[in-house]
């Protein structure tokens, strides 16, 4: 028979004996900082993962925009007959006391061969996309203008070779990204974004700037040349303002059931269309360098990636997300200059 005595109750109580006050704290201190560690880790991840989406995302857009301006097609498909095709500037509305309205009514009841109304009866076609960089969105339209070989036709015309891509596009194209329409009885006149117009706001907070830090306001003009259809990139280093507020034209384009803002001056069109820039002074051959800041809600903040646009590109790869660690390695072989390829 099993005796029970004092020396196994101490034997057995030794084998039974709890953990301390001071070894639960101290696991539990170790615990918390292990999950600290952890949860701080995985935070950061997500935060620097949702940064790459928002510059990939920004990289794609402006990828899409060469792709749309490249596909002849496109320019095709829209040489229509319908009145969706407009991109009128001022002269072409102006309402004269002796000889009538502009050129856009005139073509109601004549056939002059310099007339652009009705531009989808005309030889209408889609010549590219603007391209508005505005802090935290960027918005597109479409550039839309006559036929400029039409035109020289109609008008029994030759090539002047002297005219630059923009003048053509201003002189004799009339190109817009905007456009100008009434209703049947002239009393209700809108105008709108040429077609249609896209906006992308920048993603988990971050926002545009240039590589010395200040606020991104560019407008970036994709088109093909109408005299040789080749791909044109031109930057602005500014964007359309109405009064001190840059122009977005989704809210125009909201306007009134969708009509656009109702307007019974003409001018409204020079106003918030892009026309009246096409000139060299304004659009200039650059590259374009967009910095994505990360922006201050970020946990993942300070961060800076570079894309560049380059002036010589033709199609998806003129839009180039640099690698910065492959930028500063040497043994890459890569050339570039000091600060080229930097956000500061």
């Amino acid at each position: 028979m099993l005796m029970y005595n004092n020396s196994m109750a101490k034997y057995m109580g030794a084998h039974h004996k709890g953990f301390t006050i001071i070894e639960v704290m101290l696991f539990l201190a170790l615990s918390g900082l292990l999950l600290v560690g952890i949860l701080g880790g995985l935070g950061g991840n997500i935060a620097r993962q949702r940064y790459n989406d928002a510059v990939q995302d920004t990289v794609n857009m402006l990828r899409d925009q060469y792709s749309f301006v490249t596909d002849t097609e496109i320019s095709i498909r829209h040489n229509k007959n319908d009145a969706s095709c407009y991109g009128l500037t001022s002269s072409d509305t102006d309402f004269d006391a002796t000889t009538g309205p502009g050129s856009y009514f005139k073509a109601q009841s004549t056939l002059a061969a310099d007339s652009i109304s009705y531009r989808g009866r005309t030889n209408c076609v889609i010549y590219g996309a603007v391209v508005f960089l505005n802090d935290n969105y960027i918005e597109t339209t479409e550039l839309i203008g006559r036929d400029y070989s039409a035109v020289l036709k109609a008008n029994s015309q030759e090539l002047d070779s002297s005219m630059t891509d923009l003048e053509i596009l201003k002189n004799i194209a009339s190109a817009n990204n905007m456009f100008y329409h009434c209703d049947d009885t002239f009393s209700h006149c809108f105008v709108r974004a040429a077609d249609s117009s896209r906006i992308q706001s920048a993603k988990w907070g971050t926002k545009f700037v240039n590589v010395d830090g200040s606020t991104m306001h560019k407008t970036l003009l994709i088109f093909r040349s109408p005299r040789d259809g080749s791909i044109r990139t031109y930057v602005w280093n500014d964007a359309i303002k109405d009064g001190d507020n840059y122009i977005k034209y989704e809210d125009i384009n909201k306007k009134n059931g969708g009509q656009g803002e109702e307007t019974a001056a003409s001018t409204i069109i020079d106003t918030y269309g892009i026309n009246q820039y096409l000139d060299s002074g304004h659009f200039k051959i650059q590259d374009l360098d967009i910095c994505v800041d990360s922006g201050d809600n970020q946990t993942y903040n300070n961060a800076r990636r570079l894309i560049k646009v380059q002036r010589g590109g033709m199609g998806q790869n003129a839009v180039e997300l640099i690698n910065l660690d492959l930028a500063k390695d040497a043994s890459s072989g890569m050339t570039f200059e000091d600060g080229e390829y930097e956000c500061k």
